[in-house]
Formats: C-alpha cells, structure tokens, sequence
C-alpha cells in the first residue's frame, strides 16, 4: 500500500493547507495590528494571483523541483548526486543552496528594474497577513522558480533536500507574512538564524531603504553574510505596501496581474544613479 511518503505533491499540498490555515488562526487571535483593508477581498484577490501563477508554471515548466531531483538521481549525473561524498553533507549543502538561491533571486527581483516590475505587485500589499506570502505575479514565479529548478538538474541536489527546502519555504513565506504578535524576546532569539515576522516586516517597510534589506527567506545568515540586515524594531514601521499604491491590499485580481505594465518608479539602485 502506497503511503503519504512516496507522494511528495500531497506533502507539499498538506503542508501548504495546514500551515495557513494555522497561521490564519494565529494571527486572527494574536494579530499584530488592526487592517484596514477586507480580510475576504484580500484572501479572494491573492488566493486567485496564487492559482493563476500556478496554472502558469505548470503549462510552462510541466515538472516540479522533486520530480527533477528524482529523474537526475536515477541518471546519476550531478555534484551533489555523487556517492563520493555523505548524504548528510549533500542534504546539507542543497538544502544550503535552494535557500541561498531565493535569497539571490529575491535581491535581483529588486535591482533589476524588469524584474521589480512583476515583484512589486507582492510589495503593493499594504495590509500584511498570511495570503500575502502567496500573492506573486505568474511572471515572476517563471524567474524565481526556474532558477532553483536549473540548479537542481545541474548539481544532482537529493531528492529529500529539495522537498525539506520545498516545506521550510512553504512554512516560513506564511508565517514571516503573516499578522501575528509573537513576544520580542521570542522574535530575537529566532532571528540569530531565521528570518522572522519581525525581520521580515521591515521588508515591506513603505520606506523604500527599508524594502532593500532583509532579503532571506529561510536563514537570517545570508543577509548577515552580504550585509542587508537591518534590525529596526517593526513597530516603528509606520506603514507598509509601496507609496506609489496607496490602499494597495483592496486591488482585486485583474489589477494586480495589469500592474507590471504601467508606469514603475525605478529601483533603488537606478534612483541612486541619478
């Protein structure tokens, strides 16, 4: 009798379900702060971004990372695929390496003004709850799945490594999202190695300096490793979303994948130039 183990896609769909739904009811009795914006029109506008973006990388790239992972370890081709060195150490370094690799597509989502186009429409949110860690535009999902998936087929990363980083990303992008208060102490012991709600609130700080920062989404240790850390108590935050999109949490589907191609105030980088 096949089991829960031998079907990495119901894993990935138990874990999605699960972890927002125990995230939505985290932050509805502990939330962080009041929202403005319709709790239903937020969750039906980036819940429908989210099955759009889905259908598209599935009609383009019609094969997951595991699905990869596994066909690259029967062929036996790959640096991480290969029997010279421990399992434990291949785990390691591709689980090391998928999250390294968010980190550096995540940053270039930012710098790169084509790139930043289609990110935006995540930043846009001004009132942050869990379905935020879902509300990516179909475009971007094309670069900063493609990446992982291009690194999974050259270095042979194991199968079990792929679907770990696959479940930490899942819990991590709704939980760091989500409108929950969770004790400071709590929030500072974490971030030594995570990236927290905390953190990561900073991240869609409105203040453009504070968007360019904080840009892990596992482990804290790549912004510590390439300076973008900031630490500024979430608090002091006093709004969130991007100036250019005031009330950017009540834009409905149709906005939202429409907004890469209007008008985009340049990146940091480029304003920086000027």
């Amino acid at each position: 009798m096949q089991s829960l183990w031998d079907r990495p896609d119901l894993i990935v769909a138990w874990t999605i379900g699960l972890t927002i739904t125990a995230a939505a009811l985290v932050e509805t009795f502990w939330p962080f702060r009041r929202l403005a914006s319709s709790t239903l029109r937020r969750w039906l506008a980036n819940g429908a971004l989210y099955l759009t973006s889905n259908i598209v990388l599935a009609l383009i790239y019609r094969a997951s990372g595991i699905g990869i992972a596994l066909a690259v370890q029967s062929s036996g081709r790959g640096l991480l695929n290969s029997h010279a060195l421990p399992f434990a150490l291949r785990f390691a370094l591709g689980m090391l390496l998928i999250d390294l690799l968010s980190y550096t597509t995540h940053r270039l989502n930012h710098a790169l003004p084509f790139l930043w186009r289609f990110h935006q429409v995540h930043h846009s949110e001004t009132d942050l709850d869990v379905t935020t860690g879902i509300r990516f535009h179909p475009v971007e999902g094309l670069f900063t799945y493609g990446v992982p998936l291009a690194a999974i087929a050259l270095l042979g990363i194991p199968p079990s490594a792929v679907l770990t980083a696959y479940l930490a990303l899942i819990v991590q992008d709704s939980f760091t999202h989500a409108n929950l208060r969770i004790p400071a102490w709590i929030d500072r012991a974490l971030r030594l190695i995570l990236i927290t709600p905390g953190l990561h609130r900073r991240h869609h700080s409105s203040d453009e300096t504070d968007q360019n920062t904080n840009f892990g989404t596992v482990f804290s240790f790549w912004d510590r490793l390439f300076a973008t850390l900031r630490q500024r108590d979430a608090s002091e935050i006093a709004a969130y979303g991007l100036s250019e999109f005031p009330g950017g949490s009540s834009f409905n589907v149709i906005r939202l994948l429409a907004l890469p191609f209007r008008r985009s105030r340049p990146t940091l980088a480029l304003a920086a130039r000027k």
